[in-house]
């Protein structure tokens, strides 16, 4: 009897308090949709998560299609604080990075955008190395130039739309000069009997047609030796002008025009190769400013107002 009182269930009411304080905790928590918040140490790098979030994490590409998650919590106001005065953009077990809006993580879209974005920066390279070819081969690199110059405006394409940029109307910007650039090569190739490459080389008013693809490209070189230091950058940002307006004036000779190209070839593949060594976070920049940009004006306007009586420090120093 002893044992068998030892083992005996608990009274029926009990079980029944304890089976709706359970359930009604899940219910709250579906409701909020935000995970139980899990303790860490605070700081730069550290491997923590503020709160696990149950939706998925903005991309940091910028603009409204990019955002794959509100910012917002309920009632449209920003998240609830945390330890950094707004709910992190964190994922748990990855390291998180302090912002000027909130801290975030690196997800694996990141990764996968920053990944791709350098591929399409090496299929420029690759192809600024083939159509230079010709001038060591001559006419036995016709039949690969064409192939070779629209694989390279088409990585230059694709690299513009992941590429991380703050300020937006720059972006489209050179988006826009891109698109008249790779209009003006296919007209080329498309009624002449020339490769592009070869067409523009014979013909120097033919830069006015590809020019403001080349300029595009100037502008990812000045983004990437501003924003690391890159001196390869920093040199690319006057060689590629100087080579095609050399060529369009008719003041450079040909020995100095092919040693331009010949510069511009090793200096972008270093560049190229050189993306590969820098880490993913530092190529996506501040991510907290691409959420905070892809919001609604209204709602920007409610997130700095609370997130500055939560967490004054954090934009202490933040203009209004």
């Amino acid at each position: 009897l002893p044992q068998a009182r030892a083992f005996a269930p608990l009274p029926l009411k009990q079980n029944v308090t304890k089976t709706n304080a359970v359930t009604a905790r899940v219910v709250v928590m579906q409701q909020r949709r935000v995970a139980v918040p899990a303790a860490a140490p605070t700081g730069a790098g550290r491997r923590t998560t503020q709160v696990q979030l149950l939706k998925p994490v903005v991309s940091p590409r910028g603009g409204a299609r990019s955002t794959s998650a509100s910012a917002m919590g309920e009632g449209g106001e920003p998240p609830p604080s945390g330890e950094g005065g707004i709910a992190s953009y964190t994922l748990p077990g990855e390291a998180s990075y302090p912002g000027i809006y909130c801290d975030w993580s690196v997800t694996p879209e990141d990764v996968v955008e920053v990944w791709s974005y350098r591929a399409c920066l090496s299929a420029v390279a690759v192809a600024v190395l083939v159509c230079s070819s010709s001038l060591v081969v001559g006419d036995a690199a016709e039949g690969v130039l064409n192939p070779a110059y629209f694989l390279g405006a088409g990585g230059l394409g694709a690299a513009l739309y992941l590429i991380h940029m703050y300020v937006d109307p720059i972006k489209k910007a050179m988006q826009a000069m891109w698109a008249f650039g790779f209009l003006g090569s296919v007209g080329i190739a498309l009624t002449t009997g020339e490769s592009v490459p070869a067409y523009v080389a014979h013909n120097p008013m033919a830069v006015w047609l590809v020019g403001p693809m080349f300029a595009a490209l100037t502008g990812v070189a000045f983004k990437e030796g501003m924003c690391y230091g890159k001196a390869e950058c920093a040199a690319l940002f006057f060689v590629i002008p100087l080579t095609l307006l050399g060529h369009l004036s008719g003041i450079m000779g040909e020995d100095t025009e092919k040693a331009f190209v010949a510069l511009w070839c090793v200096l972008i593949a270093v560049f190229a190769s050189r993306k590969y060594t820098q880490a993913v976070k530092d190529d996506i920049g501040d991510k907290s400013v691409f959420i905070f940009n892809a919001l609604p004006e209204a709602q920007q306007g409610a997130w700095v107002a609370r997130a500055r009586a939560r967490d004054p420090a954090r934009f202490a120093g933040m203009e209004e």
